[in-house]
């Protein structure tokens, strides 16, 4: 029997998601970027290969560095991230609202969900920026400005930080010789450390082989299995699953697209506004759920990602414009994100971190009703409950299960 490529999607956010953003965040259409960011991302990709990328650490670099951008760059940078309308925002509106988002995105933490995000300014000896543009992203980014040397010496404390900022999850970010010690004036850092477990976990006992129908070939891998009263909404492209987390304001979604679709037709129909209208077709009732376990890492060139979708100005040497940052010429060199993932039967874990250097130019009962078996390809998103942020997006084209020790945990 043949299988088409088809996806499932899986979301954070709560049970009244999907509503409207604060008014500060109103300009900023963030599903839309991620949306744009994954079809880039997945162009780049290996064909067939599984992927994990952060929107949002994407979004907040380039945000915080577009507050001290002017002219052309500005504008440009602004239309790629979907910041405001016809009108370019100035850069306290910029910063506002990434400030407000940062709020939101705050208030999800708790004892059940673990959501720490950071932002860095690292600045070579002797260089330095304008102080509204420090001061606004420590403001508003509550960004860490350090003056380091560059070369080896600066790579090793900024891959260290990293290391540290993302629980071990993201290490060597800056590669060798990416620091150049006359070249680099500034490196600008984002990270992201997402970590919350299941409100009905997984039991391990219940875990066992199955089939998952990969492009390149079936492939036995371990499947989480329950027996539950489960949400699924319906759309004419996929159905989708509920999975809660312990905190009452998150949640994973996944989508798994009918047998009429390919992953290329969901992945084509991404929009803030076609998720909002999935989850208004709630259907409620007992259900037999199938989830493959994985685990994998992705590593994403920002800069050629963000040049196919428009944003050429930042990176040309000749027409970069960041006079708000300092004084001269300065174009970003290098753009860089490292992303992992990890789902099993206690929960999710995933952690990004994003860089760029810039220098001089240049229940039990009623039977199921249904089944949803998610054992062929498919997409999936983290997403902040109440403004519908969204913090991860990728796909799962082959699972790769998670690595245990001798004691049973996790590798990573």
């Amino acid at each position: 029997m043949k299988y088409l490529i088809v996806p499932f999607l899986v979301l954070v956010f709560s049970p009244f998601a999907f509503a409207r953003q604060p008014a500060s965040c109103a300009e900023w259409r963030q599903v839309d970027f991620a949306a744009n960011a994954y079809r880039q991302a997945a162009v780049n990709a290996e064909a067939y290969g599984n992927f994990v990328l952060s929107p949002w650490s994407v979004a907040s670099l380039f945000g915080a560095l577009q507050t001290g951008a002017r002219g052309d760059t500005a504008c440009e940078m602004a239309r790629t991230l979907q910041l405001g309308g016809e009108e370019t925002l100035a850069p306290d509106a910029v910063a506002e609202t990434f400030r407000a988002a940062r709020a939101c995105l705050a208030s999800v933490a708790n004892a059940d969900v673990a959501l720490e995000l950071s932002d860095s300014l690292w600045l070579a000896h002797g260089f330095s920026v304008e102080p509204e543009f420090s001061d606004r992203l420590r403001d508003a980014f509550d960004a860490s400005v350090h003056s380091i040397e560059m070369g080896p010496v600066g790579r090793k404390i900024i891959n260290d930080f990293v290391s540290k900022k993302t629980h071990g999850r993201i290490e060597d970010l800056i590669a060798p010789g990416v620091l150049k010690n006359r070249e680099t004036l500034l490196v600008a850092v984002d990270t992201v450390y997402f970590k919350a477990k299941w409100q009905d976990p997984f039991k391990k006992r219940a875990t066992q082989d199955q089939t998952f129908h990969a492009p390149s070939g079936d492939v036995d891998v371990p499947f989480m299995h329950a027996t539950r009263t489960v949400e699924i909404l319906d759309a004419p492209e996929c159905a989708a699953l509920r999975l809660p987390y312990r905190s009452s304001e998150t949640e994973m979604l996944v989508l798994l697209p009918s047998l009429s679709n390919t992953l290329a037709d969901v992945e084509a129909k991404m929009s803030g506004a076609w998720l909002e209208r999935l989850v208004e077709r709630p259907w409620r009732g007992m259900a037999d759920i199938a989830l493959p376990k994985f685990d994998f890492d992705s590593e994403h060139d920002l800069k050629s990602m963000l040049i196919s979708m428009g944003m050429t100005a930042p990176f040309n040497g000749l027409v970069a414009n960041f006079r708000g940052i300092a004084s001269g010429s300065l174009s970003i060199s290098t753009a860089i994100q490292k992303a992992n993932v990890t789902v099993d039967e206690e929960g999710t874990e995933a952690a990004a971190a994003s860089y760029v250097t810039m220098g001089r130019g240049r229940p039990h009962g009623d039977p199921p009703e249904r089944s949803f078996v998610a054992d062929h390809p498919f997409l999936f998103l983290i997403r902040e409950t109440r403004t519908g942020l969204i913090l991860f997006v990728g796909r799962v084209m082959k699972p790769v299960p998670p690595q245990v020790n001798a004691s049973g945990k996790n590798l990573k």
